[in-house]
Parts: C-alpha cells; structure tokens; sequence
C-alpha cells in the first residue's frame, strides 16, 4: 500500500512539473484599461527550473520580464516601465494564463491564450 502511495504521489508531482513547464512560449491577449483603450499584449515566456524569462510585447516595444518565479501553475514577475516597477502575478490554466497587476492604483487582469 506505502509503494502504491508513493507511486500516486510521484505521479502527481511528476504531471505538476510538466504542466508547469507548458508555460513556455508565446501567449496573446488584452488587457482593459478603465477609460481607455485595450491594450493588446502579447508575453513569451521560458522556464528553467523555478524561474521565469521573457518579454512583453505591445505597440509600443518590448519590455524584458524581471525577477520571474514559476510554482507549480502559479507565477510571478516584475517590469520597469518608464520610472514604475510593476509586479505581476499569474495563474496557468490548461488552455489559458491570467495575469494580473497593479499600475500606479490601477488593478489590471488579462486572459492570454497560446499562440500555436
């Protein structure tokens, strides 16, 4: 009984990690903006371990994710835009991410999908 709970649990752990690493790529999405425009976003996005690198690419450049984090289907990143460090937090779904942050008093949420 111990080896087939052991086994279930290695398993387990086993599909975590994968589904972990399937954030690696491009995903495409919009962020709304209260009073403006939709910002249409698109993130790629690497793993190595616990940690997340990448960019963010939108009209107006691309700007290189800092300090990513990755457990599990949880995730976390900061970006310097202009004098502001954003920090974002993100959950993996398993056709979808969330991102969500806070601008200068503004909470922002996207939905991306991956770009295949």
């Amino acid at each position: 009984m111990r080896k087939l709970f052991a086994s279930v649990a290695l398993l387990f752990v086993f599909v975590l990690s994968c589904f972990a690493s399937d954030i690696t790529g491009s995903w495409k999405g919009v962020v709304k903006i209260p009073n403006r425009d939709d910002l249409e976003l698109t993130y790629r996005l690497k793993t190595d371990g616990g940690s997340l690198t990448g960019s963010v690419i939108s009209q107006y450049g691309e700007i290189p994710l800092l300090d990513g984090k990755i457990k599990d289907d949880q995730f976390s990143f900061k970006m310097e835009i202009g004098e502001y460090v954003v920090e974002q937090t993100g959950t993996m779904y398993q056709d979808s991410i969330v991102i969500k942050s806070n601008f200068r008093g503004t909470d922002l949420r996207g939905t991306f999908t991956k770009i295949k």
